[in-house]
């Protein structure tokens, strides 16, 4: 059996090419089309072509992918939708999914889940979503969350984050250019601030540690200024946007998050398939995957004192630093694609 499917949604960059690829790489899906605003991905999707809406208006965005599904779903060939990113983009989806009758798919990925479900619109916007054929979740908490909220459990599945493993070689040396390093958008839920506090109390102690904050975003120029007055700019480099996070990966030796919200960031995948250490805030589904002491360090949200003492910890207590790395590298073959290819691949068995 083959058959296409009909992709909706918007996500950056890495997001949207690893969740995309072990879809498109099942020999069941004979060809993927991909409906979003814009096209960033930072690889090729094999057998995908692109229905884009780039208008900066988002109602006309949201009007011409609807359009675009409804013609996309009224080919033959079109099993199911996938949406990332329920809030709009599934929703869309959905409505040409039922004006056909196919099964549509929603993935929350974590803010989606966090911000809007458990929001204010939360009790408008469950009994639709509730209505999906299937829900792809981060972690094990988001899914007992979801139960609570009345969805069937035979409809939810955690997908493990997956990357190409390849890209992400681990880089082993003694001497590294960076102690501490950041990856994702420079947003206020990421609290980088915090990190730059927790930072600033390291070198007290440790003037010869360095952290490097890899993206871009609306913070970036108020994170240099805090940056200067705290006067450890020196100590500092602020990548801006690349899309080779790994080159700035592989030279440093611990990934430091202290977000107030998410799902389970791709870029703590990513850090630790290259062999970081993480220190992290216990948010979303995180818990999920980093257990304290054992292949990282917890510290409570909004604490750049506690911050500063694991950062503090995990450098000088070498041990410890080691002890974490062995259990990190355990972890790494889950991360691959092949977990995510069987997550879809039982689904779409499920397809008549």
């Amino acid at each position: 059996m083959s058959f296409e499917l009909v992709a909706c949604l918007s996500l950056l960059d890495a997001l949207a090419y690893n969740y995309l690829m072990p879809i498109a790489e099942n020999p069941m899906v004979e060809h993927l089309w991909i409906v979003r605003p814009k096209k960033n991905e930072y690889g090729e999707i094999p057998k995908a072509s692109y229905y884009l809406a780039p208008s900066k208006n988002r109602l006309v965005r949201f009007i011409k992918m609807l359009k675009n599904c409804i013609l996309l779903g009224n080919r033959n060939k079109v099993k199911a939708f996938i949406s990332f990113n329920p809030i709009p983009y599934g929703l869309i989806a959905m409505i040409a999914a039922r004006i056909f009758g196919k099964p549509i798919h929603f993935g929350f990925i974590g803010s989606d889940w966090y911000h809007y479900v458990k929001g204010t619109l939360g009790k408008f916007l469950i009994p639709i979503l509730r209505q999906a054929d299937f829900f792809t979740v981060t972690g094990q908490k988001m899914r007992e969350e979801m139960l609570k909220y009345g969805f069937e459990p035979q409809k939810i599945t955690i997908l493990p984050h997956s990357i190409n493993l390849s890209h992400f070689q681990i880089f082993d040396s003694d001497e590294k250019k960076y102690t501490f390093i950041f990856v994702g958008q420079l947003i206020r839920r990421k609290r980088v601030d915090l990190i730059l506090e927790g930072f600033s109390k390291v070198l007290l102690d440790h003037p010869n540690v360095t952290l490097c904050i890899v993206g871009d975003g609306p913070l970036l120029n108020n994170l240099k200024n805090q940056a200067k007055d705290l006067g450890i700019s020196r100590a500092i480099k602020f990548t801006g946007y690349t899309i080779g996070v790994h080159s700035f990966l592989k030279q440093a030796r611990i990934v430091v998050m202290a977000s107030n919200m998410e799902g389970f960031p791709f870029a703590l995948v990513e850090a630790m398939c290259t062999g970081l250490v993480p220190i992290s805030t216990p948010v979303g589904t995180i818990p999920d995957f980093i257990i304290n002491e054992q292949n990282g360090l917890l510290v409570q949200q909004n604490d750049s004192d506690a911050l500063a003492r694991a950062m503090s910890r995990m450098h000088q207590d070498k041990k410890l630093y080691e002890k974490l790395r062995q259990n990190v590298l355990k972890t790494r073959s889950y991360f691959s694609y092949n977990h995510a290819k069987n997550v879809w691949e039982r689904w779409f068995n499920s397809f008549k």
